[in-house]
C-alpha cells in the first residue's frame, strides 16, 4: 500500500504495543532446488516480550536510560526508515515522537528480538498516525522477513506457525499453517547469558560460506514436518512431536556446525541439552543461531522437575550457571492498546 493511498483514521494520543518472542525451530528447505528457499517452523512464547509506547513529542526522544547503545541506534533507524517508506505522507512536523521502552526481548539470543523491535515500533507509529498498514506491509518496509516469516506471523497470530519460504525476489514468505499450541505443554528454555548467537554481517557471511544443503535432508525435514510434527501437534502427542523436533534439529544443527562451532552455539547449553536427552527427554532444540536451547515437555510439573535436574547438573560451576525458564506458548500474538 502506498502511503498516499493509506486510509487516515483518528490520530491517537498514545499507542502501546506488546509482542511475544519466538522460537525458530528449523528450515524446511535450505537446498532450494525447486525454487523456494528457507521455509520456517516456529512458535510464539510467553517468557519474553518487546513492549513500547509512542506518543507525539517536540523532538525524537527515547525514554530509557538503561538501553544499550545498539538498541537505541536500532530504534532510531526504525523510526527513520518508517518515515522514509510507509510513513512518508506524514507531515514532518508530526514525525517527532516519544518512545517509551517497557520490555525488551534479549538481543542475539535466538528469540527474534530484531523483528519484534521493528514490528512493535512500526505498528505503534502506524496506529499513532492513523495509517492502515498490515504487519506484512510494515515488515517489507522495515526489511524484516528476508529469511523467516515466523516473527511476522507470531506477531499477528501467536501460536505455532510454518511459512512457505521465499521465491526469488520475494521479500516476505507466506503463512502455510497456524495452530494454537497446547496450553499445558511447556518449553524449558536454557539460556547462556555469557554467549551470543551469530547475527548481523556475521550471519550473512555464515550463510554464504555454508555448503549446499543436501537435497535428501530437505526432503527428510519436509517429511518429518508433514507426517510427524504436525500430526503430533494436532493430536497433542508430546513424545512424537518431540522426536520430530529433535530429528529436524539434528539435520539443521549439523549443517550449521561449521559456522557456529558445533550442533549448538553455546557449549554450556549443549551440555544441558545432552543431559536432558540422557534423562529421556525428546524435543531437544536450539532456537535460530542460539545460544538459547529448549526442551519440549508435557506440563509445568515436568518442566519444574527437569529444571531441578539441570540445575543440579550444572551446580559444580556456579560462575557459568545457565538461566532456566519454563515457558508457555503465547497463542495471542501482539497486544495493541490506544489512547485517543
Amino acid at each position: 500500500m502506498k502511503p498516499d493511498q493509506a486510509e487516515r483514521l483518528t490520530v491517537m494520543q498514545s499507542v502501546t504495543v506488546r509482542a511475544p518472542a519466538r522460537l525458530h525451530l528449523g528450515f524446511l528447505d535450505l537446498n532450494a532446488s525447486i525454487g523456494r528457499r528457507f521455509g520456517s517452523i516456529g512458535l510464539a512464547i510467553g517468557s519474553h516480550h518487546t513492549a513500547l509506547s509512542v506518543s507525539p513529542a517536540e523532538s525524537l526522544c527515547i525514554e530509557d536510560e538503561t538501553l544499550l547503545a545498539e538498541t537505541r541506534s536500532r530504534l532510531e533507524k526504525i523510526h527513520q526508515l518508517f518515515y522514509q517508506t510507509v510513513g512518508r505522507a506524514v507531515p514532518q512536523t508530526q514525525q517527532s515522537v516519544l518512545i517509551q521502552v517497557h520490555e525488551l526481548i534479549p538481543e542475539h539470543a535466538g528469540l527474534g528480538s530484531g523483528t519484534q523491535l521493528a514490528l512493535t515500533l512500526g505498528t505503534a507509529l502506524a496506529r499513532l498516525h492513523g495509517l492502515k498498514l498490515s504487519t506484512v506491509d510494515l515488515a517489507k518496509a522495515l526489511g524484516r522477513g528476508k529469511r523467516s516469516g515466523i516473527g511476522i506471523s507470531t506477531f499477528d497470530l501467536g501460536g505455532f506457525v510454518i511459512d512457505g519460504g521465499l521465491k526469488p525476489e520475494q521479500t516476505v514468505p507466506p503463512v502455510l499453517m497456524h495452530q494454537s499450541y497446547p496450553e499445558q505443554w511447556r518449553v524449558v528454555m536454557v539460556m547462556d547469558p555469557h554467549h551470543q548467537g551469530i547475527h548481523g554481517q556475521h550471519e550473512k557471511a555464515a550463510f554464504s560460506r555454508l555448503p549446499t544443503f543436501p537435497l535428501q535432508n530437505s526432503r527428510a525435514i519436509c517429511h518429518l514436518t508433514l507426517m510427524q510434527l504436525l500430526p503430533s501437534l494436532a493430536e497433542q502427542d508430546i513424545a512424537n512431536f518431540g522426536n520430530a523436533v529433535t530429528e529436524i534439529q539434528t539435520l539443521i544443527g549439523d549443517h550449521f556446525a561449521s559456522a557456529q562451532g558445533g550442533r549448538y552455539t553455546s557449549p554450556l547449553v549443549a551440555a544441558c541439552l545432552e543431559q536432558a536427552h540422557k534423562l529421556g527427554h525428546t524435543g531437544i532444540a536450539q532456537s535460530s543461531w542460539g545460544p538459547t536451547g529448549c526442551i519440549f515437555v508435557s506440563s509445568q510439573t515436568a518442566a519444574e522437575q527437569l529444571i531441578q535436574q539441570l540445575q543440579a547438573f550444572t551446580a559444580a560451576e556456579p560462575a557459568s550457571q545457565p538461566v532456566f525458564i519454563s515457558a508457555a506458548a503465547d497463542n495471542q500474538g501482539a497486544i495493541i492498546e490506544t489512547v485517543i
